[in-house]
């Protein structure tokens, strides 16, 4: 008897120990705050919160999620992977959460989640999927709105069964999403920010690594971005474009008001900090007299009048010389990357090739030389009648100035005024970008992205969802074969 009270009293005093070290030891797992690489969670962290978004994610990079408070000896997961360290690199797959498990004191579940899609990005619909090619869509996602014209924008890129697997959310007015591989193979990412007037450069981990516009040259200082175009030959070497205001000209001789102010269109090339060329609509006085007659009244009428409306500039492959599109003039236009001057003019009340019939083009967008020379552009088809866009690909001869149709896919009814992009892909398949319609929404509920075989299949069809009074357009929608 005498050895079991011996053997309690001294049982007692370490179970008491041990209780006391095990209620000491208790580890507080629970985690302060996160952050995600690519992008800022909204809103603000709040250990009450559980559901978060995020303004920018991808599934084409591994990305890193920053535990602020982490330590070795806590237990935290994310997406069922144990964290080891402060950072860690995840891969997602299109559509997937991320989802950060961590405990408190005791042992209780603390799960966060932040979606991959933000709730106010509508969804792609897939209206047809067949055998497209591969490849990744970009796009921006804006609103046309009477009632609210201020709704946030996107780009993204989406996969063929039209999904965002990156998306960046922006406040700003943005658009013209467009990739670029430079002579040194590296990826490059733009898109032009028409509220802070640059445009934005992203590398391959859509990181943001320039901001760029146009610099003081002829006597003007810095000048704004315009949000159209733009042309990313390597980090050093690029054509920026702008809109410039030309104020107080007299065009009482075209039957307008005596102090007009003009918006003419400017160009630079910049290679290494330094323009080596400008172009200047303003040094082509034709342009005026040639200023589609739909907006010829606005010389008398208005206090400002975009007269060319400049909206696409391109490089001739075969020669090197820019190729620009020129909306309210009916035109695509030839510059000489030597002397500045037009070298040939297509369309318009000017033109060098004598278009008739189904040859003329109204209100074009996006023009391109293919690298066998022919010309592909995207016809809005504004002045005809009836009035539907398209997109059309010629076979031109700028000596004797002769063109004819290759190639043209339009759908009966389709019409969209505004925007609008035309590709011809490497297999030989075209990609439609059909822009936006101002006067009349009977086309919101149509494809907003088409691709299409050389004999005009249907290989992909896409549609943006909608909201009453208010519908998504893409400036354009482009097609890469990327891989990342």
């Amino acid at each position: 008897m005498r050895n079991i009270i011996n053997f309690l009293l001294i049982l007692i005093p370490y179970l008491f120990l041990s209780c006391s070290e095990e209620d000491d030891n208790k580890i507080d797992n629970s985690i302060s705050s996160f952050h995600i690489s690519t992008g800022e969670i909204y809103p603000a962290f709040d250990s009450s919160v559980k559901d978060y978004r995020i303004t920018s994610l991808n599934t084409l990079n591994l990305i890193d999620i920053i535990i602020d408070n982490f330590d070795s000896k806590k237990v935290i997961y994310i997406n069922d992977q144990k964290v080891i360290t402060k950072t860690t690199s995840i891969k997602l797959n299109p559509g997937d959460d991320i989802v950060i498990k961590s405990y408190n004191e005791n042992a209780e579940a603390l799960i966060y989640t932040v979606h991959y899609m933000p709730e106010d990005m509508p969804n792609i619909n897939v209206i047809t999927k067949n055998n497209p090619s591969d490849g990744y869509i970009l796009i921006n996602q804006f609103h046309l709105s009477n009632n609210n014209p201020n709704l946030t924008n996107y780009i993204a890129i989406l996969n063929n069964d039209g999904f965002p697997v990156y998306y960046k959310k922006n406040n700003n007015q943005i658009i013209n999403f467009k990739y670029f591989e430079t002579n040194t193979n590296q990826k490059r990412f733009s898109y032009n920010d028409n509220t802070l007037g640059k445009v934005v450069i992203m590398n391959e981990k859509f990181e943001e690594i320039n901001e760029l516009e146009l610099l003081p040259q002829n006597n003007h200082s810095y000048i704004r971005t315009d949000n159209h175009d733009f042309i990313y030959l390597n980090d050093n070497h690029y054509i920026l474009p702008a809109y410039v205001y030309r104020p107080g000209v007299d065009m009482a001789s075209y039957g307008g008001s005596s102090a007009v102010e003009l918006v003419d269109f400017v160009f630079q090339e910049i290679l290494n900090g330094q323009v080596v060329f400008e172009w200047n609509s303003a040094d082509f006085p034709e342009f005026l007299q040639h200023t589609d007659p739909i907006y010829y009244q606005q010389f008398a009428t208005n206090s400002r009048v975009d007269y060319l409306h400049f909206n696409s500039i391109n490089i001739d492959p075969i020669d090197n010389n820019f190729i620009v599109s020129g909306r309210h003039i009916n035109q695509v236009f030839k510059i000489n990357r030597n002397n500045v001057q037009i070298m040939w003019r297509f369309g318009g009340s000017n033109s060098d090739f004598n278009l008739t019939g189904n040859n003329i083009i109204s209100h074009p967008h996006h023009a391109t030389i293919l690298s066998n020379g022919n010309l592909l552009l995207f016809d809005n088809g504004v002045t005809k009648n009836p009035q539907q866009s398209r997109i059309v690909e010629f076979d031109i001869d700028d000596t004797n100035h002769t063109a004819t149709i290759v190639n043209e896919y339009s759908e009966t009814g389709r019409y969209f005024d505004i925007m609008g992009s035309a590709q011809k892909l490497n297999n030989g398949n075209y990609f439609i970008g059909w822009g936006g319609n101002t006067t009349s929404q009977i086309n919101a509920n149509k494809s907003d992205i088409t691709e299409i075989t050389s004999n005009g299949n249907i290989v992909l069809d896409l549609s943006f969802r909608n909201n009453p009074n208010s519908f998504r357009y893409s400036y354009r929608a482009l097609k890469y074969n990327i891989s990342f």
